[in-house]
């Protein structure tokens, strides 16, 4: 049984995927090629976190048409999407069947066309998540609130819910080479000024989202 959570973007998304019988954790992260420091990757792939850098957002010159411009956003849509699912895939086998998925909605909030944009690229990740074999009744769609619940309060904000990962030490993390090392050397993911570079953040919030998926389903 995996329980799998997807934190979602157009820029840096990340997967947790818990493999319950083993007790065993699998972080991916899949950033653009220019939204990832170096030395950041360099420590996080020792810490045995799966990165998978993808081509660059494609940027539409300001006269290109609107029909370029979504064309473009439409290829490269498939091409994120299938990233993703493929590398779950190599994780998981043919499991998605027997696997819960959760990812994170959209804040009640948001507007602009950016709204849309990722609305689209999501909605096209889930239906390829159909496609691989997902049972629709094992996945959860979660609000944002109801993440930061199970890091602790509704209203965190980015850091807090890196200090609850820091802090937290359930069974799936005991021995996981990601959570220890973060634990012991910050400092390898972190700027100058202290700050948690990207995407740690992205994948933390894939770790809580796979919590609130095991709290849900396990209640």
């Amino acid at each position: 049984m995996f329980y799998i959570g997807i934190d979602y973007s157009i820029k840096s998304p990340a997967v947790t995927i818990c493999d319950h019988k083993n007790s065993d954790i699998t972080f991916l992260s899949f950033p653009r090629d220019k939204e990832i420091n170096r030395d950041c990757e360099v420590s996080l792939t020792d810490a045995n976190v799966q990165i998978i850098k993808l081509n660059t957002v494609p940027n539409s010159p300001k006269k290109t048409s609107i029909a370029v411009t979504e064309r473009q956003s439409m290829f490269d849509a498939i091409y994120q999407t299938s990233a993703i699912v493929e590398n779950i895939r190599k994780t998981i086998g043919d499991n998605f069947i027997n696997s819960y998925i959760g990812i994170e909605g959209f804040s009640f909030a948001s507007t602009s066309s950016r709204l849309a944009q990722i609305s689209g690229y999501q909605w096209l990740l889930r239906y390829q998540l159909l496609e691989a074999g997902m049972n629709l009744d094992n996945f959860y769609i979660f609000a944002p609130t109801t993440v930061k619940v199970t890091a602790g309060k509704g209203n965190y904000k980015k850091e807090e819910m890196i200090t609850a990962f820091l802090n937290t030490s359930t069974p799936f993390l005991i021995n996981n080479n990601f959570h220890q090392t973060v634990v012991k050397h910050p400092e390898s993911f972190q700027n100058k000024k202290g700050t948690f570079l990207k995407p740690v953040d992205d994948i933390i919030d894939s770790y809580w989202i796979m919590q609130t998926l095991y709290k849900t389903v396990n209640i």
